[in-house]
C-alpha cells in the first residue's frame, strides 16, 4: 500500500468502520499491493489514487456488465437528470423499466423495484410468507444480510429462535434437499437458491430437483439471481437451464452500476402485495431506472452476452494452457462469464496461500483479480492476452 492510500486508509478507519460500506471491499493484508481506493473508472479498466491502471476482473462486484460509463447508459442518465430524479408520484420510467425488463425476461409477469440484492430477496421471502401463509424457507447459497439468511452465523445479532424456521443447506447437495422436505415440505414457505455457485458448470439437475419438490409440497422456489440475472444470458439462469422459478430477485448488472433492484414472478404470487406492504421511498429513484432501460436495450439490440462468453472462454482457456505450460497445482474452472483458476494442492490452507500470492502479483502487473473473475463487455482480446501474460509471469515465478 503506499503513502497516499495509507493515508486515507487511516482517516477511513477513523469515521467508517472498515473504511468501506461493504464487506467485500475491505482491504485485505494477505494482497498488500490491492489498492483500498480506486478513483475512477472506464471500460474495462481502474485507477486508484496514485492513478495506477489496472485491467479489471472485478466489476464493482458484478454490477457492471457494459463496462465502466458506458456512452449510452451515461447519456440516458444525463438526458433523466434534466427532468428530476425522484417524485411526489410514480414516474412513468416505471412501467418503461418493466416492460424493458420483461422484453429480456418474458416469464415475468409483474415486477416491482428496490434498492439492492438483499431487499429484493427479502421480498421474495415475504410474499411467499404471504401467499402460502407458511414460516419456513430453505436457503442455498448466499441471499444477503437480512436476519433470516444470517440467523445461522455466529455472533450475528440476529434472535436464535429464528433458526427454527430457517433451513440452511450447501449448495448442490441433494441429499439435503430430500432431507428438508421430507421433514419441514408442508410448513415451507419458500426455497430460495442461487442458481448457480460458478464453480459447479453442471448445476441444472440441483435445480430441477428444488422445482420437483416445490410442486410437490406447494412451496415457492425462487431464484436469487443477484448475480446471474442479465450475466449468465440475457434472461439469466432461468433462460440458461431452461427452469422457471416461482419468484426471482434481481440486482447486479440490470442497471451496469447503477443502484436498483427487483423483485418479480408470476403474477398470482406478486399479488400477495396486497395482503402484504413491501415499500420504500426510493425505488422509483428514475436515474436508475433510465440507467436500467439503456442497459436493457443494450442487451436486446448488441452482442453483449455472446461477446462476455467468447472473452471468458478465452481466459479460462488461457488460465488452462499456463497451468500445463508450468505445471502450476491448478486448474481452470468456472462458466465463461466468470471463469476462475482453482488451486489443487490437496491442502486448502496451501490453495490458499497460493492464491493470495498471485493475487499479490498481480496487482503489481495491473490486473484487479478476482475470486471468480467477471467478464464485461468492454473487455476485448487484446486485454485478456495482457491479463494471461502476467498471470503467465507470475505463476512461473512461483512453481
Amino acid at each position: 500500500m503506499t503513502k497516499r492510500h495509507k493515508d486515507h486508509y487511516r482517516r477511513a478507519l477513523e469515521r467508517i468502520p472498515w473504511a468501506t460500506q461493504t464487506h467485500a471491499k475491505r482491504w485485505r493484508p494477505e494482497w498488500g499491493n490491492m489498492p483500498p481506493f480506486i478513483r475512477r473508472a472506464e471500460g474495462c479498466r481502474l485507477w486508484d489514487l496514485d492513478d495506477r491502471e489496472y485491467i479489471d476482473y472485478r466489476c464493482a462486484l458484478g454490477p457492471i456488465i457494459l463496462g465502466y460509463r458506458h456512452p449510452r447508459v451515461e447519456a440516458a442518465v444525463r438526458r433523466q437528470m434534466e427532468n428530476g430524479v425522484l417524485f411526489s408520484m410514480a414516474s412513468p420510467l416505471e412501467l418503461h423499466a418493466a416492460e424493458a425488463i420483461r422484453m429480456n425476461v418474458p416469464w415475468i409477469e409483474q415486477i416491482r423495484f428496490m434498492k439492492t440484492g438483499a431487499d429484493a430477496c427479502m421480498s421474495c421471502i415475504r410474499l411467499a410468507r404471504a401467499f402460502t401463509g407458511r414460516d419456513h424457507i430453505l436457503t442455498s447459497g448466499y441471499h444477503g444480510y437480512q436476519d433470516w439468511f444470517a440467523v445461522n452465523q455466529p455472533n450475528s445479532g440476529v434472535p436464535a429462535a429464528l433458526k427454527a424456521f430457517v433451513h440452511e443447506i450447501t449448495y448442490g447437495d441433494v441429499h439435503a434437499v430430500e432431507e428438508v422436505f421430507s421433514r419441514y415440505g408442508n410448513a415451507l414457505a419458500a426455497a430460495i437458491v442461487v442458481p448457480c455457485e460458478w464453480n459447479q458448470e453442471d448445476n441444472k439437475a440441483y435445480l430441477e430437483l428444488l422445482r420437483r419438490k416445490c410442486d410437490e409440497y406447494g412451496t415457492l422456489l425462487v431464484f436469487d439471481e443477484i448475480l446471474t440475472g442479465f450475466r449468465l444470458a440475457r434472461g439469466g439462469a432461468q433462460e440458461y437451464y431452461g427452469i422457471t422459478p416461482d419468484l426471482a430477485a434481481y440486482a447486479k448488472a440490470m442497471a451496469n452500476g447503477y443502484p436498483v433492484s427487483a423483485f418479480a414472478g408470476k403474477r398470482e404470487f406478486m399479488q400477495a402485495l396486497e395482503k402484504t406492504v413491501i415499500t420504500t421511498t426510493y425505488a422509483g429513484e428514475t436515474l436508475s431506472l433510465a440507467a436500467c432501460i439503456a442497459t436493457m436495450q443494450i442487451m436486446q439490440s448488441e452482442p453483449v452476452h455472446e461477446h462476455i462468453f467468447a472473452m471468458g472462454q478465452r481466459l479460462k482457456s488461457g488460465f488452462a494452457e499456463i497451468i500445463a505450460e508450468t505445471g502450476a497445482p491448478a486448474h481452470a474452472a468456472g462458466l465463461p462469464p466468470a471463469p476462475f483458476l482453482a488451486f489443487d494442492t490437496g491442502d486448502q490452507v496451501e490453495d490458499q496461500t497460493w492464491q493470495d500470492h498471485l493475487f499479490n502479483r498481480l496487482f503489481e502487473h495491473g490486473i484487479f483479480p478476482n475470486e471468480r473473475w467477471f467478464i464485461n463487455y468492454a473487455h476485448q482480446p487484446d486485454d485478456i492476452d495482457k491479463t494471461l501474460e502476467a498471470v503467465r509471469s507470475v505463476l512461473k515465478d512461483m512453481v
